[in-house]
């Protein structure tokens, strides 16, 4: 009976919420893309606007962009595709575009359904007077360098264009390559059309990243194209074949500058640093793992040629670092390089410990000058491992209620999303309170004398849990079992008694995961299980006449 009455209570409540978040979340999101940023006069180009709902009818408002654009054409399109597992349904408008004048152009924000998509900046660039030379030609090559010198391991953007007015066929580019360099394609070749003098014209283009290896003179070979002409007159005709040449390029390249101190060789156009903490400064304790999450963001350069962080030892922490994770982006405009090292640190005894500044030198290129990436110097009190510190449920509570305050005073729009996120929150505490009262319901359920559950049980629960990657039932049934192993149940206190580290740094994000609103997506339960089983199995090891102790570990 009260089963059935508290689902019956519970059921309206949720489908309530339900209906006030579909309600609130009903319009869908407006996105804009282009194909090319950088575009040259009469050139035409693509923007795609994509909704991320099923459209039955109507467009998205494009008057705002005939002031400095021709719309040639556009079409839509309602696609499905399955992306990780999921259905993903979206409707897209593919808008051929042709710009009105040269210069730095804004494509404006497009409203549909109450949405606006976001505006994109495209550099329009003038004819060059050698492609209008040469429009009386059936083929001919455009070649262009973002830098006529630089510095060695330096980003060059070469950008290639042959243009035509025939139909053809069995078109072919030389394959790209350069002699001590390394080169990396941005994006497959680009076909288009544009209007030179009136006259219509293709265009294949493409481009690509290089990175001169030596100082010196570096050639960039002359590229080749071929293809047959059509016979519009005989389709039987094999065509008339056609061969061109492009000039090679001459680009002199120096050596590292005699004032870049000893570093890694960092050429850029930018290059900025930054860091993030899993705890506040205040939190900071005696024997509690706090880890240090430092990106460096480069462009022009890859993320291999970023280097690692080497950290300033500090008296009073022990480093323990990560391996670096260095990954790539491409666009049209090159490289993007980013490096993500993360770093546990211990504190080993409590008072006041200053970090030291890190200064990450770089040349700029634009500036043609040295300058220094900085974390600026950072002061941390630690407090003392017997510091009586407030109750945890207070503190969470306490964390809990900040943001509904700060938000009633500060927030003045969106208040949409604040409701969204407090009915998500309520739906989350309905959720947990009726998790809970299933759990001791069921215990209050069980038959007399039935033996309690052991704690090799406990465990199996906690393995359960985990690979589930469901952080509610791994905290309750963690706690569990380590207050019925160990005799403790606070999580901060767990990986002290295993001592493990990366089992603290575990739960550090399960602790953020639940009551830090944090927006961590990697937290991974089948890591906790990982570093759980590992101190289990290194405990016991290391203590083989006190068994007793410790349980020994599920496995199966």
């Amino acid at each position: 009976m009260v089963n059935q009455f508290t689902t019956s209570m519970l059921r309206p409540i949720l489908a309530l919420v339900l209906l006030l978040l579909t309600q609130i979340a009903s319009a869908g999101t407006l996105t804009a893309t282009v194909d090319r940023k950088q575009i040259t006069e009469n050139d035409s180009f693509r923007l795609f606007l994509r909704y991320d709902e099923q459209v039955g009818y109507g467009q998205p408002d494009l008057t705002v962009l005939k002031k400095d654009f021709r719309v040639l054409s556009q079409q839509r399109s309602n696609q499905f595709r399955s992306m990780n597992g999921k259905t993903v349904s979206f409707t897209e408008w593919t808008l051929m575009l042709s710009p009105i004048k040269t210069g730095t152009l804004i494509i404006p924000a497009v409203e549909f359904d109450g949405q606006f998509s976001q505006e994109i900046q495209v550099t329009v660039n003038e004819l060059s007077q050698t492609v209008k030379d040469q429009i009386a030609k059936e083929f001919f090559f455009d070649i262009e360098v973002d830098r006529s010198s630089t510095y060695v391991q330096a980003q060059i953007i070469y950008t290639e264009k042959l243009y035509y007015s025939v139909n053809h066929e069995d078109a072919t580019l030389s394959e790209f390559k350069v002699t001590d360099a390394h080169v990396i394609p941005l994006g497959e070749v680009r076909q288009y059309n544009t209007n030179i003098n009136g006259q219509r014209m293709g265009v294949y283009e493409r481009r690509f990243a290089i990175f001169a290896e030596e100082s010196g003179e570096l050639v960039i070979p002359g590229q080749k194209f071929t293809a047959n002409i059509v016979n519009s007159y005989n389709r039987w005709s094999r065509g008339r074949p056609v061969s061109v040449v492009a000039q090679p390029i001459r680009i002199k390249v120096e050596s590292t500058p005699s004032t870049y101190p000893q570093a890694p060789w960092l050429p850029s156009q930018q290059l900025t640093i930054s860091d993030r903490w899993s705890k506040s400064y205040s939190e900071w304790q005696v024997g509690e793992p706090v880890t240090r999450t430092i990106t460096l963001n480069a462009r022009g350069l890859s993320g291999s040629q970023l280097p690692s962080i080497d950290l300033t030892q500090v008296d009073g922490l022990k480093y323990y670092p990560d391996q670096s994770d260095h990954n790539d982006k491409t666009d049209t405009q090159g490289i993007y390089g980013f490096l993500q090292q993360s770093i546990a640190i211990v504190p080993t005894q409590g008072g006041r410990v200053t970090i030291p500044e890190m200064r990450i030198p770089w040349w700029n290129l634009e500036t043609n000058q040295l300058e220094y990436a900085i974390l600026p110097t950072q002061t941390i009190t630690v407090a003392a491992a017997s510091t009586v510190l407030k109750d945890k449920n207070t503190i969470e509570n306490d964390k809990a209620a900040a943001p509904s305050i700060s938000s009633a005073a500060t927030t003045h729009s969106g208040d949409g999303y604040w409701i969204a996120a407090t009915l998500l929150l309520l739906l989350t505490n309905i959720i947990t309170a009726f998790l809970l009262w299933r759990r001791q319901d069921k215990a209050i359920d069980k038959t007399p004398g039935t033996v309690p559950t052991s704690s090799k049980d406990k465990l199996r629960q906690v393995k359960k849990a985990c690979q589930k990657n469901d952080p509610l039932i791994i905290r309750q049934t963690l706690k569990e079992w380590s207050q019925q192993e160990l005799g403790i149940s606070a999580m901060d206190q767990l990986g002290q008694q295993l001592n493990s580290i990366a089992l603290s740094n575990s739960l550090n994000e399960l602790e953020s995961v639940l009551y830090q609103n944090s927006e961590n997506s990697a937290f991974n339960g089948q890591m906790l299980w990982n570093n759980l089983s590992q101190a289990i199995k290194k405990m016991q090891t290391s203590r083989p006449t006190n068994q007793a102790e410790l349980s020994p570990l599920y496995t199966k």
